[in-house]
């Protein structure tokens, strides 16, 4: 259930922290990875991290705190995909960043019900090659079954999130 969220995790976790990535290298593969916000609040020993957080509103820090929770109960294969995506969010320009925050935003006001549906169809598209995942965002079943907002936070995220 968590990495079926982890998408949204992540880029709410790319939200608490300013974009600035920071490069730490892979020791296994000598690769630069991008260092999520969640692993550099881990990072801190407990008593930095709560002096952090008491800087922050109390909403926020609450959220920050649920996030790294939920994060650290992740097996290791779950995080490594969510740093992944932090990082092809990263390298994604500003604007296009901005975009994908809006959709998320959106995807959370989506009823309860619908929020799987949509983001079973966003996991669907990412899968595909892009012919394919045009074809079917142009055809009348995806356009019957999901709203116009749907299908825009559907098009983008997919689109923009590979």
């Amino acid at each position: 259930m968590l990495l079926r969220f982890g998408i949204v995790i992540l880029l709410a976790a790319a939200a608490i922290a300013p974009v600035r990535a920071q490069q730490e290298p892979d020791k296994q593969s000598g690769q630069q990875l991008v260092e999520n916000s969640i692993d550099r609040w881990n990072r801190m020993s407990p008593a930095e991290r709560e002096r952090q957080l008491a800087k922050l509103p109390p909403d926020r820090a609450r959220m920050i705190r649920q996030r790294i929770l939920r994060y650290n109960q992740m097996n290791p294969e779950e995080q490594q995909a969510l740093r992944e995506r932090y990082q092809t969010f990263s390298q994604l320009p500003p604007d296009k960043q901005e975009i994908v925050r809006g959709r998320l935003r959106e995807f959370r006001t989506l009823p309860g019900a619908r929020r799987p549906v949509v983001h079973g169809e966003v996991e669907q598209l990412r899968l595909m090659p892009e012919a394919q995942r045009q074809a079917r965002m142009n055809g009348d079943e995806f356009r019957n079954r999901y709203s116009p907002q749907e299908q825009q936070i559907i098009r983008d995220l997919s689109t923009y999130l590979p």
